[in-house]
């Protein structure tokens, strides 16, 4: 169990609690009603709806009636959501795995998750789900983001840049860098003071 993980047990205490909040922050775009919670999450229905109630008196996820069920999605203006994702990115799913396997895809600079992927909110014309910059064994990093398509049922769109490349396209102004790094970034590896520095 990685270290990230252990950390969020022993902050939110509820198991429960920690799958609905990893479904919403994990899906920000996909509404869900009680039973097929049940279903995602694996959990007891009164557990499930207890920890529902819960985080919609928190204001984090909200809900809406539609015909005869309930549909429960993420507030995405609630103030913790943008800290939120980036634990949750950090310690599951595609984030979670490039943390856990630094050392495997080598000499890892800086490695970062765009909104498109963690918001499902696209900015410009060019997709870009993930940026790493390093020295970066290919075959390790293609095996993680297979893994991750198949368990987010979508394709993921990133790019590897050399160290070197990540310098002169930051000294140059590079528009394609420039508008990646105005966006709400979840920084997976590197400083990110040294990361803003242009």
């Amino acid at each position: 169990m990685s270290l990230t993980i252990k950390s969020l047990e022993h902050i939110f205490i509820s198991k429960v609690r920690i799958k609905s909040l990893r479904y919403f922050l994990m899906n920000p775009d996909k509404p869900i009603h009680l039973r097929g919670a049940v279903r995602e999450l694996k959990e007891e229905i009164n557990a499930v709806r207890r920890e529902l109630t819960r985080l919609e008196e928190t204001k984090i996820i909200k809900s809406e009636a539609k015909g005869n069920r309930k549909y429960f999605e993420l507030n995405g203006t609630h103030p913790f959501i943008s800290e939120l994702i980036a634990i949750f990115h950090k310690s599951y799913g595609l984030g979670g795995e490039i943390i856990n396997n630094e050392k495997k895809l080598g000499e890892i600079e800086y490695a970062f998750l765009t909104p498109s992927f963690t918001k499902g909110i696209f900015m410009g014309v060019q997709i870009i789900d993930m940026v790493i910059v390093g020295n970066v064994d290919l075959k390790v990093l293609d095996e993680i983001v297979t893994k991750a398509q198949y368990e987010f049922n979508k394709e993921i769109h990133y790019m590897v840049l050399k160290p070197s490349e990540f310098a002169l396209r930051k000294r140059r102004r590079d528009q394609l860098l420039l508008d990646l790094m105005m966006q709400d970034l979840v920084l997976l590896l590197g400083n990110p003071d040294e990361f803003v520095k242009m």
